[in-house]
């Protein structure tokens, strides 16, 4: 692989059990993950992302996904795998309002390892 691809560190964030090993093997695999287990800790990811393919502004990116594992009592544990992020996915259960409300606390714990992260939230 050529290492001269700019190279992107994604975290991915929510309690457990919202999907985020499902959704992060699906962007990086075009496939449905059939039997996702429990992530403890982090696993980690990767895609080569055609970035505006067939445009004069292609480029080719080199994306790491951060799989953080949701379970509360990880969570100060996980913390190290948040340093050096270039972007965050945020997810959350639409069938489990607290999953949506605990969003606050990872974005907090997210900000509080990178300060160059500014967070844009829409509904």
């Amino acid at each position: 692989m050529d290492s001269n691809f700019p190279k992107a560190k994604i975290i991915v964030v929510g309690d457990s059990g919202v999907g985020k090993t499902s959704l992060i093997h699906l962007i990086a695999h075009q496939e449905i993950l059939k039997n996702p287990s429990w992530t403890i800790g982090c696993t980690v990811d990767v895609k080569l992302h055609e970035y505006k393919d067939g445009t004069s502004h292609h480029k080719t990116c080199f994306l790491e996904f951060f799989d953080i594992g949701g379970n509360i009592g990880h969570r100060s544990s996980a913390k190290i795998f948040l340093q050096g992020a270039d972007g965050i996915i945020l997810v959350h259960d639409l069938t489990n309002r607290k999953s949506q409300e605990n969003l606050h606390q990872w974005i907090a714990d997210v900000m509080e390892q990178n300060e160059k992260i500014s967070i844009g939230i829409s509904d």
